[in-house]
């Protein structure tokens, strides 16, 4: 028998056993259509972290008075949440590394707040005035100004500040009451929804008006975080390792003892990926389970067929049908389950994909991922017939003839 009566003889068994074909292809179905979505989650969810990612800014560094490296998946021997304290002198260090083109101290502290009739306690950021804007990505407001050289009893806001913190909304040019004393509302932040920026929960003031309402709960001349900003043409990695060992170096302390930490894009996309990374191992081995579950359905289908073909099969030998070929027909049909399987498992994948799109969740259709899956669909296909279309093909062709 030539390719295509093969496929054709099959094809027509199959769908001659409409009901347990259909049922047959419902576990690769499932499982490659897991594969496409859950991966297809996870990817989107890294290209949502990246566009969120330059509102931190690739040329910024935070550098904050706590030991973060490690991750949440490096284990307790690596990660190593020590403290110690930044002060002016860091500044400085930080200020002579080549690459540097800008550093300015932020400090911040929990003052009480007050908006008319509503009060709260919140943290408060101070920042140095001149060049506070330098190292931050704040590009929108929704009214107002920015914080300008001179500022003093002023305030920035934030869209969650401004809009859903107090009941009422905080308007441009009224005041905000903070440790007593009253502020003036001259800019509100427009709203960025980003994750990994605080902007629109910050509440903003001038560096001398933070460190006065700190009073004695910080040290002379300490800081709560150095902003940094990487010259043009400089190369961020290399730079932020040049200030991390010149803070190692002026500090006294080693990587195992230091008392300091560096937060860039490059640091949250590496513990993105780190999570990603075992979040997408876990999406794979639950969606390979549902491809071996249907693999087993498959074989099961098969050795069914084969015992319900026997005389069939018999039949075939003697009309001059090879062992081979009948080999090759019970492997034709598992290969057109696992295709079946595997376009349905897809366009139902990609369809799925579409519709979370309509839930504010960011999912996308990898390509690659497609390839592979439908191949894989295939290969679980035949792998799974080859034992059965084995049997089927050493079946002796008088015993098949007398089989009831």
């Amino acid at each position: 028998m030539k390719f295509w009566d093969v496929a054709h003889y099959s094809f027509e068994h199959l769908k001659h056993r409409g009901l347990r074909t259909w049922l047959t292809l419902l576990g690769i179905v499932v499982g490659i259509a897991a594969v496409i979505v859950l991966v297809g989650l996870a990817q989107g969810l890294r290209v949502s972290v990246a566009s969120e990612l330059e509102l931190f800014g690739a040329d910024l560094i935070l550098v904050i008075p706590i030991n973060i490296e490690g991750g949440a998946f490096a284990g307790p021997t690596s990660f190593r949440p020590t403290s110690g304290k930044l002060f002016d002198k860091d500044v400085n260090v930080i200020s002579k590394v080549d690459g540097v083109e800008v550093v300015t101290k932020a400090l911040r502290t929990n003052a009480d707040m007050k908006y008319r009739r509503d009060s709260i306690t919140s943290s408060v950021m101070g920042l140095e005035t001149d060049t506070y804007q330098e190292t931050m990505v704040l590009d929108e407001l929704d009214e107002g100004r920015f914080l300008e050289p001179g500022d003093r009893k002023v305030v920035l806001v934030g869209s969650t500040i401004a809009y859903d913190t107090f009941e009422e909304d905080v308007q441009l040019n009224s005041f905000l009451e903070i440790a007593g004393e009253k502020y003036r509302v001259v800019g509100i932040l427009s709203e960025t929804g980003s994750s990994y920026s605080n902007v629109d929960s910050m509440i903003v003031i001038s560096f001398e008006d933070a460190k006065r309402i700190a009073g004695d709960t910080i040290a002379e001349r300490e800081v709560s975080a150095i902003r940094v900003k990487i010259s043009e043409g400089y190369e961020p990695i290399e730079v932020e390792d040049d200030i991390e060992w010149a803070l190692m170096k002026h500090r006294g302390v080693t990587e195992d003892d230091k008392d300091f930490g560096m937060i860039s894009a490059r640091f949250i996309q590496e513990q993105v990926d780190s999570i990603l990374g075992a979040l997408t191992l876990f999406l794979l081995i639950v969606s390979g389970i549902a491809l071996l579950v249907g693999a087993i359905g498959i074989s099961n289908t098969m050795f069914m067929s084969v015992l319900e073909r026997t005389r069939e099969i018999g039949v075939l030998k003697s009309i001059g049908a090879t062992s081979g070929q009948i080999q090759q027909l019970f492997l034709m049909e598992s290969a057109m389950i696992g295709l079946s399987g595997g376009v349905l498992g897809l366009v139902i994948g990609a369809l799925l994909i579409q519709l979370i799109a309509f839930f504010d969740f960011t999912a996308v259709l990898s390509v690659e991922m497609a390839i592979i899956a439908f191949i894989v669909s295939v290969g679980v296909g035949i792998a799974a017939g080859t034992f059965p279309a084995r049997s089927a093909s050493r079946v002796p062709a008088i015993e098949a003839l007398r089989y009831e």
